[in-house]
């Protein structure tokens, strides 16, 4: 899933548009057997798109190449890459059901514009070390929310794994014994058995003893409000993340994301003298071409890589 919550305009379908939005949504689940998690995605791009469809003519029927051509256009811009890429599948997806249902009377996903993007035509959006040092600070660890939210940046400042990673982290995958942490795969990447750092242990121990206790959930991370539950697949705890940024001075161009941590533990470790092919082991990339988009914040080691690995550039 990409990390653009909060980019997608907000539509305020009429009761047409939410009727068409709700039969989608059951031809999705019903009839291609879509995970829930994809079909959010696609009603997050598609509900926007019919309001602006609504306030232009008002109705889906006289839809035209040029006003699908035009709504990308204009929208695709201020999304990152895959976002851009989120917003064109889902729209080819809708248009090709409203096709299939009669509720336009041809294909018109070819009307849907592909954008050309580049695999590493930009630096990753980061964050210094220092700062991720001080959003270590941010939580009150004198709450049950400061005490998990201070576990979870000490797993993502530790490991760089991704947020989705922690919120799906079992008890068993701890291994106090042998002092190992395990975490699963994401995004087709590959899982991971690391050391469990001291640091880490700690922090996670408190929050078990003093927060979590014995709620029946096999999920390490729950809910803080009200009866203990385990957190949604789709909270990426941003709100909480942008209070820890402000609390710790941390001004940043980008959304305040978890993402951002994991972009600075890769840089640290290029900085450090890492050799790429470690990090993208450490990362859970499958490929390794997923990890060069590191080497652009390091001058000197993007110059050696093409004595390190050639064939990048043959």
């Amino acid at each position: 899933m990409c990390d653009c919550d909060g980019q997608v305009e907000k539509g305020n379908p009429s009761r047409n548009d939410s009727k068409l939005l709700s039969e989608y949504v059951k031809f999705l689940r019903n009839h291609q057997g879509l995970a829930e998690s994809t079909i959010n995605i696609r009603c997050r791009y598609v509900a926007p798109f019919l309001s602006a469809v609504e306030d232009r003519n008002g109705n889906i029927g006289l839809l035209s190449p040029s006003v699908i051509h035009e709504y990308v256009i204009k929208r695709a811009g201020s999304f990152t890459r895959c976002c851009r890429k989120e917003i064109s599948s889902s729209l080819r997806s809708f248009l090709r059901f409203a096709n299939i249902k009669g509720h336009i009377d041809r294909d018109l996903r070819e009307a849907v514009p592909t954008i050309k993007e580049y695999r590493l035509d930009r630096v990753p959006r980061s964050i210094s070390w220092d700062s991720v040092q001080k959003l270590l600070q941010a939580p009150d660890r004198n709450t049950r929310a400061g005490r998990r939210d201070y576990a979870i940046l000490q797993l993502l400042a530790t490991y760089g794994v991704r947020i989705g990673q922690i919120i799906s982290l079992e008890t068993g995958d701890i291994d106090w014994r042998r002092r190992t942490i395990n975490f699963r795969q994401s995004k087709k990447g590959n899982p991971l058995s690391l050391p469990l750092k001291l640091e880490v242990a700690d922090a996670i121990l408190t929050y078990l003893r003093e927060d979590r206790g014995d709620a029946p959930y096999p999920e390490v991370f729950l809910t803080v409000r009200g009866e203990p539950r385990p957190l949604s697949k789709k909270n990426w705890l941003g709100s909480s993340l942008g209070v820890y940024y402000r609390r710790a001075g941390i001004e940043c161009g980008i959304r305040c994301s978890s993402h951002a941590i994991r972009h600075a533990f890769a840089t640290r470790l290029l900085e450090q003298g890492t050799p790429i092919k470690n990090i993208s082991d450490l990362l859970g990339h499958r490929c390794i071409g997923s990890t060069f988009i590191y080497t652009k914040v390091n001058i000197k080691q993007l110059r050696s890589l093409s004595r390190e690995w050639p064939e990048v550039t043959s």
